[in-house]
Protein backbone atom coordinates (compact mmCIF):
# COMPACT_ATOMS: atom_id res chain seq x y z
CA UNK A 1 0.00 0.00 0.00
CA UNK A 2 1.14 3.46 -1.00
CA UNK A 3 1.43 5.77 2.01
CA UNK A 4 -1.16 8.12 1.79
CA UNK A 5 -2.76 10.61 4.23
CA UNK A 6 -6.45 11.28 4.07
CA UNK A 7 -7.80 15.27 5.79
CA UNK A 8 -11.48 15.55 6.77
CA UNK A 9 -11.79 19.09 7.58
CA UNK A 10 -14.88 21.77 8.56
CA UNK A 11 -16.48 23.32 10.88
CA UNK A 12 -18.46 21.97 13.95
CA UNK A 13 -21.58 20.20 13.38
CA UNK A 14 -20.22 20.43 9.47
CA UNK A 15 -20.42 15.98 9.80
CA UNK A 16 -17.20 15.23 9.59
CA UNK A 17 -17.22 12.43 11.56
CA UNK A 18 -19.90 10.87 9.69
CA UNK A 19 -18.18 11.20 6.44
CA UNK A 20 -15.04 9.43 7.98
CA UNK A 21 -17.39 6.55 8.79
CA UNK A 22 -19.03 6.54 6.18
CA UNK A 23 -15.97 6.13 4.17
CA UNK A 24 -14.87 3.33 6.13
CA UNK A 25 -17.50 1.41 4.73
CA UNK A 26 -15.25 1.44 1.32
CA UNK A 27 -11.70 1.40 2.55
CA UNK A 28 -9.77 0.12 5.60
CA UNK A 29 -9.13 3.08 7.86
CA UNK A 30 -8.26 4.51 11.18
CA UNK A 31 -9.56 7.67 12.07
CA UNK A 32 -7.41 10.42 13.87
CA UNK A 33 -8.87 13.04 15.76
CA UNK A 34 -7.89 16.74 15.11
CA UNK A 35 -9.80 18.49 17.66
CA UNK A 36 -8.32 20.14 20.62
CA UNK A 37 -11.08 19.43 23.05
CA UNK A 38 -12.23 15.78 21.68
CA UNK A 39 -8.77 14.73 23.05
CA UNK A 40 -9.67 15.15 26.83
CA UNK A 41 -11.48 12.29 29.13
CA UNK A 42 -14.54 13.52 30.98
CA UNK A 43 -16.86 15.31 27.95
CA UNK A 44 -17.38 13.08 25.36
CA UNK A 45 -21.05 14.45 24.84
CA UNK A 46 -20.31 18.02 25.41
CA UNK A 47 -16.75 17.67 22.58
CA UNK A 48 -19.41 15.96 20.32
CA UNK A 49 -16.91 13.06 20.63
CA UNK A 50 -17.79 9.81 18.51
CA UNK A 51 -20.01 7.54 20.24
CA UNK A 52 -18.55 4.00 22.00
CA UNK A 53 -20.77 1.96 19.55
CA UNK A 54 -18.62 4.70 16.26
CA UNK A 55 -15.86 3.94 17.65
CA UNK A 56 -16.48 -0.10 18.17
CA UNK A 57 -17.51 0.03 14.27
CA UNK A 58 -13.82 1.67 13.05
CA UNK A 59 -11.09 1.86 14.51
CA UNK A 60 -10.20 5.54 16.61
CA UNK A 61 -7.28 7.18 17.64
CA UNK A 62 -6.60 10.29 19.86
CA UNK A 63 -10.07 10.48 21.62
CA UNK A 64 -10.19 11.25 25.48
CA UNK A 65 -6.31 10.47 26.43
CA UNK A 66 -5.56 13.60 27.87
CA UNK A 67 -6.64 14.02 31.51
CA UNK A 68 -8.13 17.17 32.65
CA UNK A 69 -5.44 19.01 34.37
CA UNK A 70 -3.44 17.66 31.62
CA UNK A 71 -1.91 20.54 28.76
CA UNK A 72 -2.70 19.63 24.79
CA UNK A 73 -0.34 21.89 22.57
CA UNK A 74 0.33 21.94 18.74
CA UNK A 75 3.49 20.48 19.33
CA UNK A 76 2.41 17.45 21.43
CA UNK A 77 -0.67 16.36 19.12
CA UNK A 78 1.67 16.42 16.30
CA UNK A 79 3.90 13.79 18.07
CA UNK A 80 0.86 11.64 18.75
CA UNK A 81 -0.71 12.06 15.28
CA UNK A 82 2.57 11.30 13.83
CA UNK A 83 3.12 7.89 15.86
CA UNK A 84 -0.37 7.19 15.20
CA UNK A 85 -0.36 7.59 10.88
CA UNK A 86 3.25 4.89 11.34
CA UNK A 87 1.48 2.87 13.10
CA UNK A 88 -1.69 2.61 10.70
CA UNK A 89 1.04 2.29 7.91
CA UNK A 90 2.32 -0.60 9.42
CA UNK A 91 -0.77 -2.01 9.16
CA UNK A 92 -1.67 -1.78 5.80
CA UNK A 93 -4.76 1.01 7.58
CA UNK A 94 -5.22 4.34 5.46
CA UNK A 95 -5.16 7.07 8.29
CA UNK A 96 -8.26 9.61 8.03
CA UNK A 97 -7.36 12.51 10.30
CA UNK A 98 -10.54 14.26 11.23
CA UNK A 99 -11.49 17.34 12.96
CA UNK A 100 -11.95 21.22 13.14
CA UNK A 101 -8.98 22.86 14.94
CA UNK A 102 -6.98 24.41 11.91
CA UNK A 103 -4.01 24.66 13.98
CA UNK A 104 -3.11 20.62 14.09
CA UNK A 105 -4.24 20.22 10.86
CA UNK A 106 -2.10 23.40 9.09
CA UNK A 107 0.96 22.35 11.13
CA UNK A 108 0.59 18.88 9.94
CA UNK A 109 0.38 19.59 6.01
CA UNK A 110 2.73 22.33 6.17
CA UNK A 111 5.21 21.94 8.79
CA UNK A 112 5.93 23.38 12.15
CA UNK A 113 8.26 25.94 13.83
CA UNK A 114 11.01 23.69 16.33
CA UNK A 115 10.32 25.75 19.43
CA UNK A 116 12.12 24.38 22.41
CA UNK A 117 9.89 22.55 25.07
CA UNK A 118 9.05 25.21 27.95
CA UNK A 119 10.40 23.92 31.47
CA UNK A 120 7.71 23.37 34.12
CA UNK A 121 9.45 25.60 36.01
CA UNK A 122 9.24 28.48 33.40
CA UNK A 123 5.49 28.04 32.65
CA UNK A 124 4.83 28.10 36.32
CA UNK A 125 6.68 31.97 36.90
CA UNK A 126 5.18 33.23 33.87
CA UNK A 127 1.51 32.19 35.18
CA UNK A 128 2.80 34.03 38.22
CA UNK A 129 4.00 36.64 36.86
CA UNK A 130 0.85 37.41 34.67
CA UNK A 131 -1.24 37.31 37.75
CA UNK A 132 0.98 39.43 39.68
CA UNK A 133 0.81 42.28 36.70
CA UNK A 134 -2.66 41.98 35.16
CA UNK A 135 -2.55 41.93 31.78
CA UNK A 136 -1.86 45.72 30.86
CA UNK A 137 1.42 45.49 32.70
CA UNK A 138 2.11 42.34 31.46
CA UNK A 139 1.64 43.36 27.95
CA UNK A 140 3.90 46.59 28.77
CA UNK A 141 6.89 44.05 30.06
CA UNK A 142 6.51 41.90 26.97
CA UNK A 143 7.00 45.55 24.74
CA UNK A 144 10.20 46.16 26.99
CA UNK A 145 11.54 42.56 26.51
CA UNK A 146 11.39 43.61 22.25
CA UNK A 147 7.49 42.75 21.60
CA UNK A 148 6.26 44.47 18.99
CA UNK A 149 3.00 46.64 20.69
CA UNK A 150 1.06 46.22 17.52
CA UNK A 151 1.14 42.52 17.78
CA UNK A 152 0.44 41.28 21.31
CA UNK A 153 -2.10 44.02 22.04
CA UNK A 154 -5.14 41.82 21.05
CA UNK A 155 -3.55 38.80 22.30
CA UNK A 156 -5.51 36.77 25.15
CA UNK A 157 -4.02 35.48 28.55
CA UNK A 158 -2.78 32.54 27.00
CA UNK A 159 -0.78 33.84 24.24
CA UNK A 160 0.77 36.63 25.93
CA UNK A 161 2.24 33.64 28.49
CA UNK A 162 3.41 31.89 25.62
CA UNK A 163 5.33 34.75 24.44
CA UNK A 164 6.75 34.95 28.20
CA UNK A 165 7.68 31.51 28.48
CA UNK A 166 9.74 31.27 24.95
CA UNK A 167 11.62 34.37 25.75
CA UNK A 168 12.32 32.97 29.14
CA UNK A 169 13.22 29.86 28.24
CA UNK A 170 15.40 30.49 24.86
CA UNK A 171 16.26 34.22 24.98
CA UNK A 172 14.82 35.02 22.05
CA UNK A 173 11.01 36.23 20.97
CA UNK A 174 8.79 34.34 19.78
CA UNK A 175 8.28 35.89 15.89
CA UNK A 176 11.86 35.12 15.92
CA UNK A 177 11.50 31.08 16.06
CA UNK A 178 8.48 31.85 14.25
CA UNK A 179 10.75 33.15 11.12
CA UNK A 180 13.05 30.13 11.48
CA UNK A 181 12.44 27.60 8.20
CA UNK A 182 9.48 24.82 9.35
CA UNK A 183 10.06 21.29 10.20
CA UNK A 184 8.01 19.40 8.05
CA UNK A 185 6.99 15.99 9.20
CA UNK A 186 5.40 14.36 5.13
CA UNK A 187 5.36 15.06 2.26
CA UNK A 188 2.29 17.55 1.18
CA UNK A 189 1.77 15.38 -2.16
CA UNK A 190 0.69 12.25 0.09
CA UNK A 191 -2.39 14.41 1.45
CA UNK A 192 -5.24 14.45 0.31
CA UNK A 193 -7.43 16.96 2.22
CA UNK A 194 -11.06 17.51 2.01
CA UNK A 195 -12.88 20.42 3.55
CA UNK A 196 -16.68 20.41 4.39
CA UNK A 197 -17.98 23.74 3.79
CA UNK A 198 -22.06 23.76 4.05
CA UNK A 199 -24.67 26.21 3.17
CA UNK A 200 -24.29 28.42 6.16
CA UNK A 201 -28.25 28.17 7.37
CA UNK A 202 -27.82 24.70 7.49
CA UNK A 203 -25.02 24.83 9.27
CA UNK A 204 -26.32 27.46 12.11
CA UNK A 205 -29.20 24.64 12.30
CA UNK A 206 -27.43 21.77 12.80
CA UNK A 207 -25.74 23.89 15.65
CA UNK A 208 -28.84 24.58 17.31
CA UNK A 209 -29.78 20.57 17.58
CA UNK A 210 -26.55 20.12 18.31
CA UNK A 211 -26.40 21.73 21.22
CA UNK A 212 -30.06 20.66 22.52
CA UNK A 213 -29.39 16.83 21.67
CA UNK A 214 -25.90 17.46 23.69
CA UNK A 215 -28.31 18.53 26.99
CA UNK A 216 -30.78 15.65 26.73
CA UNK A 217 -27.56 13.05 26.54
CA UNK A 218 -26.00 14.02 29.68
CA UNK A 219 -23.88 17.07 28.89
CA UNK A 220 -25.39 18.38 32.39
CA UNK A 221 -23.57 15.62 34.22
CA UNK A 222 -20.63 16.06 32.45
CA UNK A 223 -20.28 19.63 33.64
CA UNK A 224 -21.64 18.38 36.41
CA UNK A 225 -18.77 15.31 37.04
CA UNK A 226 -15.93 18.18 36.37
CA UNK A 227 -16.62 20.51 38.75
CA UNK A 228 -16.77 18.33 41.67
CA UNK A 229 -13.31 16.83 40.80
CA UNK A 230 -12.62 20.46 41.20
CA UNK A 231 -11.13 21.87 37.89
CA UNK A 232 -9.35 24.73 37.62
CA UNK A 233 -11.23 27.34 35.89
CA UNK A 234 -7.87 28.09 33.22
CA UNK A 235 -8.03 24.09 32.78
CA UNK A 236 -8.61 23.94 28.80
CA UNK A 237 -11.38 22.04 29.00
CA UNK A 238 -13.46 25.34 30.28
CA UNK A 239 -13.05 26.25 26.95
CA UNK A 240 -15.31 23.65 25.45
CA UNK A 241 -18.47 25.37 24.13
CA UNK A 242 -21.23 25.03 26.17
CA UNK A 243 -19.34 24.37 29.63
CA UNK A 244 -19.40 27.86 30.95
CA UNK A 245 -23.25 28.37 30.00
CA UNK A 246 -24.30 24.45 31.52
CA UNK A 247 -21.96 26.07 34.76
CA UNK A 248 -23.90 29.04 34.91
CA UNK A 249 -26.87 27.14 34.99
CA UNK A 250 -25.80 24.62 37.68
CA UNK A 251 -25.31 27.61 39.72
CA UNK A 252 -28.69 28.69 39.09
CA UNK A 253 -27.21 32.09 37.17
CA UNK A 254 -28.99 31.07 34.33
CA UNK A 255 -31.86 29.45 32.99
CA UNK A 256 -31.43 25.24 31.15
CA UNK A 257 -33.32 27.54 28.20
CA UNK A 258 -31.10 30.39 28.45
CA UNK A 259 -28.07 28.26 28.44
CA UNK A 260 -29.09 26.46 25.48
CA UNK A 261 -29.44 30.02 23.95
CA UNK A 262 -26.22 31.41 24.39
CA UNK A 263 -24.37 28.23 23.83
CA UNK A 264 -25.70 27.71 20.54
CA UNK A 265 -25.29 31.11 19.55
CA UNK A 266 -21.68 30.43 20.59
CA UNK A 267 -21.57 27.42 18.80
CA UNK A 268 -22.63 29.27 15.65
CA UNK A 269 -19.97 32.34 15.63
CA UNK A 270 -17.57 29.97 16.27
CA UNK A 271 -18.42 27.80 13.07
CA UNK A 272 -18.53 31.12 11.17
CA UNK A 273 -14.72 31.72 12.21
CA UNK A 274 -13.80 28.20 11.53
CA UNK A 275 -15.40 28.85 8.26
CA UNK A 276 -13.22 31.72 7.64
CA UNK A 277 -10.43 30.80 9.06
CA UNK A 278 -10.77 27.20 6.45
CA UNK A 279 -11.51 29.77 3.57
CA UNK A 280 -8.04 31.48 3.84
CA UNK A 281 -5.68 28.39 4.84
CA UNK A 282 -4.43 25.51 3.26
CA UNK A 283 -4.59 26.35 -0.57
CA UNK A 284 -4.50 22.08 -1.62
CA UNK A 285 -7.87 21.79 -0.46
CA UNK A 286 -10.78 20.10 -2.18
CA UNK A 287 -14.13 22.04 -0.70
CA UNK A 288 -17.25 20.33 -0.99
CA UNK A 289 -20.92 21.98 0.21
CA UNK A 290 -22.28 18.53 0.50
CA UNK A 291 -21.31 15.55 2.07
CA UNK A 292 -22.44 13.02 0.12
CA UNK A 293 -20.19 14.86 -2.99
CA UNK A 294 -17.83 14.52 -0.83
CA UNK A 295 -18.30 10.47 0.03
CA UNK A 296 -18.54 10.28 -3.94
CA UNK A 297 -14.92 11.60 -4.21
CA UNK A 298 -13.67 9.80 -1.79
CA UNK A 299 -14.92 6.43 -2.87
CA UNK A 300 -13.75 7.50 -6.71
CA UNK A 301 -9.76 6.91 -5.46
Amino acid sequence: MSEKIFVISGPTASGKSGLALQFADYKDITIINADSLQIYQGLAILSSQPTISEQNQVSHKLYSILETHESSSVALWLKLANQEIKNCWQNNKIPVIVGGTGMYISKLIEGINEIPEIQHSIKSQAKEEFESLGIENFRKKLISLGEEKEKIEKLDKQRLIRIYEVFNQTGKSLSWWQNQSLKTFFSPQIFTHINLNPDRNLLYKNCNLRFEKMMENGAINEVNNLLKQGIKEDSQVTKTLGFLEIKQFLSKEISEKEAIEIASQKTRNYAKRQLTWFRNQLPNKIIFEENQQALNYLKSL
